[in-house]
């Protein structure tokens, strides 16, 4: 049964009010179009300022500065932050002083850190150092000004606290990766606190689902050649382009 244009951008704009980001396979079965068709109706709806193209689909227009409510970014491709969160976590070692960042993907490594012994873990995000607790991790957190849509501590309180520190490895989550972009953030003052933590890290890492590689936020705190990517499967092409700019892990 052919679908209409107007009834396959209805399909791509609902998808994308449920995932906030939709790939061009993934609207293939769901329209019966053709792929080059698709690519058309994704540059008429993006000439109509409905969505924004990125490597591969288009997601939800959002301004540089906006946030996504933490309940959102919580409830997509969780099967994929469960092997990025266990893949970060394997790098872990014994005796080791960790900083874990705030968000979503960060939170699926804690289950596995019971496995590292006598381990010190500083975080900015309310929300792990309370799931830390749960899981009789030993857990320092800092006091700063409360963000109310990330549940992170942020502010000069915690930057002069974090200055006086040095860790072994730094875990953080980011809203968009890309080529020219780096590592991206929606807020400068959550972006500090990331770059500042890579500054007094012996190693950092990014951990992102592959989603939001071509997403670009407001305020960069790395650059991808200064901190390696782990996340999930990447495409032939998205891979190769990355590779030329950082070190790669894919959690599979």
């Amino acid at each position: 049964m052919k679908v209409l244009t107007e009834e396959r951008q209805q399909i791509i704009l609902e998808q994308l009010k449920i995932h906030n980001i939709v790939k061009l396979h993934d609207l293939i079965p769901l329209t019966g179009a053709s792929e080059s068709t698709l690519r058309r109706d994704l540059q008429d709806l993006e000439n109509c300022h409905k969505l924004l193209r990125i490597h591969g689909g288009a997601q939800n227009v959002i301004s540089l500065h906006e946030e996504p409510a933490l309940s959102q970014k919580a409830a997509v491709h969780i099967n994929e932050k469960k092997l990025i969160g266990q893949t970060a976590a394997s790098l872990v070692r014994n005796h080791e002083v960790i900083f874990l960042d705030s968000g979503t993907t960060i939170q699926f490594m804690i289950p596995y850190l019971i496995e590292h012994n006598d381990l010190l873990v500083i975080t900015n995000s309310v929300d792990n150092a309370s799931m830390l607790a749960d899981y009789n991790v030993n857990t320092f957190l800092p006091g700063g000004k409360l963000k109310s849509s990330t549940k992170a501590l942020i502010g000069a309180n915690i930057i002069q606290t974090l200055e006086r520190y040095h860790f072994d490895r730094a875990f953080l989550g980011t809203n968009g990766f890309s080529i020219d972009a780096g590592y991206t953030t929606p807020d400068p003052e959550e972006a500090a606190i990331k770059s500042l933590a890579i500054t007094q890290s012996n190693q950092s890492y990014v951990l992102s689902d592959s989603s939001k590689f071509s997403q670009v936020s407001f305020s960069r705190f790395a650059t991808l050649d200064e901190v390696p990517l782990i996340t999930s499967r990447l495409s032939e092409k998205e891979a190769n382009a990355l590779k030329k700019f950082t070190k790669i892990t894919e959690a599979i």
